[in-house]
């Protein structure tokens, strides 16, 4: 048992008979009653996300959970391809799990897909991926003063806003969590 003082970002705890992740915490102390635990928790289950004020006192039976590494292989229209890294099995989970960060996916990343109870209930991808720059317009004349950007498409037809001097055949890196242009590779 885990009392709220002891949570982290990540940490997987049984709340309401489900897996919940531990998103975002903040410790409360009003001038008046007792102190809390303002959080963000996330169903591993349902993929629901919900703000919870626990009071400091609260325990919590902490889930274990497994990583492991995966190669993303390809996705269709209801599910998502794996090879298992380390098993070398291939397995696929529904595409309802994968939310708005399928976009970032490309043949052949590696995510780490966590298991509780042995089975998989979520995901965590790198926060810096790189990737190929597939079409990109050239500066204009007069429009290359420091600061502008302009608009390019990916190798996973990921469309995302870069510096005038990224061209097409540049390979850049991208912040997964932020969506945005972090440097040329």
């Amino acid at each position: 048992m885990i009392s709220t003082s002891d949570f982290e970002k990540g940490t997987i705890i049984k709340y309401e008979g489900q897996p919940w992740m531990v998103v975002e915490y903040q410790f409360l102390k009003p001038g008046k009653g007792g102190a809390f635990m303002q959080t963000k928790i996330k169903n591993l289950k349902t993929n629901a996300s919900k703000d919870v004020s626990f009071k400091s006192t609260e325990k919590f039976e902490e889930l274990d959970s497994d990583k492991k590494k995966s190669e993303y292989i390809y996705h269709n229209q209801k599910e998502v391809f794996f090879n298992d890294l380390k098993e070398k099995n291939r397995f696929c989970l529904p595409i309802s799990i994968f939310e708005d960060k399928l976009k970032y996916f490309k043949s052949g990343i590696q995510i780490d897909i966590i298991y509780v109870d042995d089975e998989p209930v979520n995901f965590e991808i790198p926060i810096k991926i790189s990737y190929l720059v597939k079409e990109a317009p050239g500066a204009a004349r007069g429009n290359t003063a420091s600061g502008a950007m302009k608009k390019i498409i990916l190798e996973n037809d990921l469309e995302i806003d870069v510096p005038m001097f990224i061209k097409e055949g540049d390979t850049i890196v991208v912040n997964t969590d932020r969506c945005e242009y972090v440097e040329r590779a």
